[in-house]
């Protein structure tokens, strides 16, 4: 039996075939390397700029109601803040009273109330502050309100420590602030 080309497990290519394969092999991987992968890394980041875009979108229709709200107040004149008490310090009999005013004051927040201990030592030495660790447990929005109403206090001067720590389901929140005293 002769052997045809077909037949023939190792066929050899003339030179010139050869050289036209790996010239045309050569072009398509050119192709591919500088046509097709910087196309696919191209629409990556584009694919990336849309989903931020879509992000903004979506932040803007949630935001969108709250500043329609905020041009309404101040179309209408703005929004009116409270009116702060005029600062004061407290005097002798204030300053003895200051636990069951800070206990009302948690009540009125909605908190519950674990300690408020009035450092009677920070007024030593002619200083015209009283120290006071409030640690109180409850929701974070009615802290804030345990703050706005402490803010409003007319001896209330600052903040000086704020430690929120995770308890159960609850946060309790321990507080030091400085009231001004004579």
């Amino acid at each position: 039996m002769k052997e045809t080309p077909e037949t023939t497990a190792g066929v050899k290519l003339p030179p010139k075939t050869a050289l036209y394969l790996l010239i045309g092999i050569g072009v398509i991987v050119l192709f591919v390397l500088l046509g097709i992968v910087p196309m696919y890394q191209s629409l990556g980041k584009l694919d990336g700029s849309i989903t931020q875009a879509r992000f903004r979108i979506e932040e803007q229709n949630v935001l969108h109601p709250i500043y329609q709200r905020m041009q309404a107040i101040a179309a209408a004149g703005g929004a009116k803040a409270p009116q702060l008490p005029k600062k004061q310090s407290l005097n002798q009999g204030q300053v003895s009273e200051v636990t069951d005013t800070l206990a009302q004051i948690i009540v009125k927040s909605g908190l519950e109330a674990r300690t408020v201990v009035p450092d009677p030592s920070s007024l030593g030495s002619g200083s015209k502050s009283l120290a006071v660790t409030v640690n109180v447990r409850g929701a974070a929005e009615r802290f804030h309100a345990f703050l706005a109403e402490l803010a409003l206090q007319p001896g209330f001067e600052n903040v000086e420590t704020l430690v929120l720590t995770p308890v159960g389901g609850s946060l309790e929140y321990t507080v030091k602030f400085w009231l001004a005293a004579e």
